[in-house]
């Protein structure tokens, strides 16, 4: 069924004020049109739904793995980039309705994308088993060789369950994103960002369980952060990005020593102001910590010419004025810091915004996944 077809099934539904059977075939036709520029309305689509009817048309697909085809040519075929396409469908919605606080319709679409990409992944490799007995058996008796293309997966597993957890730590939601975090290791031990993810799921985590007073899990989430952060280090030893979380993590638990040489390397080799001004921020408080507010005051003071709508950065330096000459030295700080507070265009500082991990590398893996199944 064509994009455009499946599309005009559902605004002919829709236009009609008629609830429409909720089929494999229904279920099928709106998979397809997400493939579309119609995306929108495979989005509003499913969401009429019912649980019970997704459930039942995963069935029904799940009964017709024979079916599936890298190009549907004949009646009955299903084209296998559409199954790969439901998949993001409902990762898609998952992660909206995750955002909009709907947790029942999250855990449920999340969940439905999960199951559905390890069974295709399954059907594709029985299928492909499948295509490689018959080629022999048409070798072996001489027949003509059968000339429908291999199935393959186009969803790379490692980047689609980051692509989940950075999502869902990106929204606020550690705890959702800890399975898909431990699913991207899974899946590639050797792939870095996943271990930097897991990381920064776990160390989001830590604070979340501080914050309740579970002091043992806090203390369990650290560990498994530390563990996944120098896994990502061994890895790769210029991801200056575990480096800065590694520093970070290892301050918060008092481990100023250690914490201070990984900072100081990303300030040193960081590859823009982002970086930099997070490894001067936290080197701030290592100097702080170790009784040197004098060096304090200088990293503070250049953490803010790295980032100078930094609210974070004032209010640091400012403390540290106070402290080191008095409450007269800091009051031009705190007038500043008001004064920016007023500003619609300053900056977005990335303090603010560092316990929802690491969003550069969460949006350009997003963008990887989305735009290999959905590209023409």
């Amino acid at each position: 069924m064509s994009a455009l077809l499946a599309s005009a099934l559902l605004v002919a539904a829709q236009a009609s004020g008629v609830r429409p059977q909720y089929d494999l075939a229904n279920y099928l036709a709106v998979a397809t049109a997400y493939r579309s520029p119609n995306r929108a309305l495979a989005r509003r689509e499913i969401r009429e739904w019912r649980s019970g009817e997704i459930e039942a048309a995963l069935r029904a697909l799940r009964g017709e793995g024979d079916r599936l085809r890298t190009v549907a040519v004949h009646a009955g075929d299903i084209d296998f980039r559409t199954v790969e396409a439901a998949v993001l469908l409902h990762a898609d919605v998952g992660l909206a309705s995750l955002q909009a606080m709907s947790f029942a319709e999250a855990e449920f679409h999340l969940d439905a994308s999960v199951r559905l990409l390890e069974w295709s992944r399954h059907a594709a490799a029985r299928a492909r088993s499948f295509a490689h007995q018959r080629a022999a058996l048409d070798t072996r008796f001489g027949r003509p060789p059968t000339h429908q293309p291999e199935i393959r997966d186009r969803i790379d597993l490692a980047d689609f369950y980051k692509a989940l957890a950075g999502s869902a730590l990106a929204v606020g939601f550690p705890q959702t994103a800890r399975p898909f975090a431990e699913g991207a290791v899974r899946a590639n031990t050797m792939d870095a960002g996943a271990h930097l993810i897991a990381g920064c799921v776990n160390a989001s985590l830590a604070e979340e369980f501080g914050l309740r007073g579970r002091d043992s899990d806090a203390e369990s989430a650290r560990e498994a952060a530390e563990r996944a952060l120098r896994d990502a280090l061994a890895l790769d030893p210029g991801m200056q990005e575990a480096r800065l979380r590694l520093g970070k993590l290892l301050l918060d638990v008092r481990r100023t020593v250690e914490a201070e040489s990984l900072l100081a390397e990303v300030d040193e080799r960081g590859a823009d102001d982002r970086p930099r001004y997070l490894a001067r921020l936290f080197h701030g408080r290592v100097a702080e910590r170790l009784g040197h507010p004098d060096e304090a005051v200088r990293l503070y003071g250049h953490a803010l010419e790295a980032w100078p709508d930094s609210q974070a950065a004032r209010l640091a330096l400012g403390h540290a004025l106070e402290r080191s000459s008095g409450p007269a030295a800091s009051l031009g700080l705190v007038g500043a810091t008001l004064g920016a507070s007023r500003r619609r265009n300053r900056a977005e500082d990335p303090w603010w915004l560092y316990l929802f991990g690491p969003l550069e590398l969460t949006r350009a893996v997003l963008e990887r996944v989305w735009a290999r199944e959905l590209e023409p």
